[in-house]
């Protein structure tokens, strides 16, 4: 692949943006402008990255202040602004160059698209200003789903200003960054959701960011997670926490076997069984005669779904366990409906590979299956596993060569 030239790209978008403001501003004559943003960023991992919509925001064209700075919803749009040349051209070649490539590298090149909108947008407020267009107070910012593209946008007294809650998400995590652990991990457990209790209006920091926060903590985070198993409302979450930090501890392992009944509420239970096989202790689960064989069967999928990559780690597959389950007659079946194509599977990494490679051989059809799809993922673009070409394509060739042998899948 040709070297990408972010550099024309940069300067080509940055004249665009200047001239599709131009074009905006031209349209809300008379008004006051306020903002320039940048929104609707799209891309695909491994796949395309489209160029945003450009929009203004004026104090007459935005009466709703809960709209203030929200681009979806300003009349001034410029939706095509990417498609007049020679931006046209550009976004052609910027797909062209990032489309297919592995994971790894396309992130990259998807950090440095993003910085290349950053500074795209600031060279043309500059100029903007200094054609006397725009006022140096109108906010011109990067508009995105997350906020971080948003936050390297502004000034930090514009964020305080015009973006309070994410000026109060900063302030409020860097007052928890400050506390002792034990404490830390007690605010964490309380803002991810983990404390019983009427609903409550979301803080500051967010549950998501709490919950990372709270991963991050890692073994002192433990003891507040393992408060909220107490909690009918709040143990299936401290279950799944419980997995993704990832500290199979005797005392986790002691308290998740406390909370396993089979007179709990259903999610409960099935989360708290899935918590233990991903802990390594599903085969626990099969000398439970009180629990039902659909909590079972849920527990016993849990080490081979999708929310296993929400973990700061993971034991390596391995498909013994499914393989002792699925020679139990009222599991196997639950188990391929647990395992159906489209349920989520988990995303392979380098200690993984022996485990799955295993299972293109094993008896059972829903292993094989399984093992070839997440294979197949893996060693395909959007895969993150670092392996030689040549043992990349001995695996892809005998995963084809599986594919057209109809016995290969035969039970």
């Amino acid at each position: 692949m040709t070297a990408f030239d972010w550099g024309g790209f940069e300067d080509a978008v940055t004249e665009r943006i200047i001239g599709a403001a131009r074009d905006l501003l031209t349209g809300a004559a008379g008004q006051t402008p306020y903002a320039l943003a940048l929104s609707e960023f799209y891309a695909e991992t491994a796949g395309v990255i489209y160029l945003p919509l450009l929009a203004l925001a004026t104090e007459e064209s935005v009466p709703d202040r809960d709209c203030r700075f929200s681009p979806p919803d300003w009349v001034h749009v410029a939706d095509e602004w990417a498609a007049a040349p020679p931006v046209d051209d550009w976004a052609r070649r910027l797909i062209e160059a990032v489309d297919g490539l592995p994971r790894a590298r396309w992130q990259e090149c998807h950090g440095r698209y993003e910085r290349t909108m950053l500074d795209a947008m600031a060279r043309a407020k500059r100029s903007l200003v200094a054609d006397g267009l725009l006022a140096p107070s109108v906010v011109c910012y990067l508009d995105d789903e997350e906020g971080r593209l948003l936050r390297r946008s502004v000034t930090d007294a514009e964020l305080v200003e015009h973006f309070p809650y994410y000026a109060d998400a900063a302030t409020a995590e860097a007052e928890l960054v400050a506390l002792p652990a034990a404490a830390r991990a007690t605010r964490l457990a309380a803002a991810a959701g983990l404390v019983p209790g009427p609903a409550r209006a979301p803080g500051p920091l967010g549950s998501e960011r709490a919950t990372q926060l709270l991963l991050e903590l890692g073994a002192d985070a433990v003891p507040a997670v393992i408060d909220g198993l107490a909690h009918p409302g709040t143990r299936w979450k401290a279950a799944k926490l419980l997995a993704d930090l990832h500290l199979p501890t005797p005392e986790v392992l002691t308290a998740l076997h406390a909370h396993l009944r089979g007179d709990d509420e259903e999610p409960n239970r099935n989360w708290v069984a899935v918590a233990l096989a991903r802990l390594g202790a599903g085969h626990t689960l099969l000398d439970r005669g009180d629990l039902p064989a659909s909590t079972v069967a849920c527990g016993i999928a849990g080490p081979y779904r999708s929310f296993r990559d929400h973990a700061v780690g993971h034991l390596p597959l391995d498909y013994g366990l499914l393989g002792a389950a699925l020679a139990r007659a009222d599991l196997a079946p639950l188990l391929a409906e647990e395992l159906a194509p489209g349920r989520g599977e988990c995303t392979l990494d380098a200690a993984d590979l022996p485990g799955a490679v295993a299972g293109l051989d094993a008896p059972h059809a829903l292993i094989r299956r399984h093992a070839v799809s997440v294979l197949s993922w893996a060693l395909g673009p959007v895969g993150d596993l670092e392996l030689e070409d040549g043992v990349r394509a001995t695996a892809l060739d005998r995963i084809r060569a599986m594919a057209v042998a109809p016995t290969t899948w035969a039970e």
